[in-house]
């Protein structure tokens, strides 16, 4: 006997997080942004772009040390607000102590679009005292950097970012010591 799984209201299975960002993608198809999103029990939020490379990312993250709190890939050039409603999703588990946003070098994906979201995501649950470090490069990455910059100056943040004059691995690694650094500092 075959059930539907595909069901998005199905919650026997999901946590209220991951059919929240399942629910991202139900009515509007342009890219992917939470259809993958699982939680797990670390404490580095994780907001990955590009199939291979983010499983790559995780791995390396666990490699280096890193706890994810949870796996999401987004893809497919996501409009700006489904990238915003992933980042509040994310960011909303408890305990968190890092964040990392990563991708390789897109190819149409429009970075400033996604990342655009990402600041308007952070907005939206508060600036977190956390670090973050963004390694994402593509399509207008110059001016999705500029924003960021001028939006970790203005909230004065712990926010490092970076387009192709950092390795993937290099990214992941930063994050790791950064949250590390951010536990023995906060007593968490």
């Amino acid at each position: 006997i075959f059930h539907d799984i595909t069901d998005i209201e199905d919650t026997s299975l999901l946590t209220k997080r991951e059919l929240e960002a399942r629910r991202i993608d139900y009515y509007n198809y342009r890219g992917v942004a939470g259809k993958s999103f699982m939680e797990l029990d670390g404490d580095i939020a994780v907001l990955a772009s590009g199939g291979g490379i983010s499983l790559n990312c995780m791995d390396t993250l666990i490699q280096a040390g890193g706890k994810p709190a949870n796996y999401v890939e987004y893809s497919g050039n996501p409009p700006r607000d489904k990238i915003k409603r992933l980042t509040e999703i994310t960011l909303s588990k408890e305990g968190l102590h890092g964040c990392l946003v990563i991708g390789g070098t897109a190819n149409f994906t429009d970075v400033f679009e996604t990342l655009a979201g990402f600041k308007d995501g952070l907005e939206s649950v508060g600036i977190p005292k956390f670090p973050i470090v963004v390694r994402r490069a593509g399509p207008n990455s110059e001016k999705a950097h500029s924003l960021l910059q001028e939006f970790k100056k203005e909230h004065n943040m712990d926010m490092e970012i970076f387009g192709e004059d950092i390795s993937l691995t290099n990214a992941v690694k930063l994050i790791v010591k950064k949250t590390e650094e951010y536990k023995q500092k906060s007593g968490n």
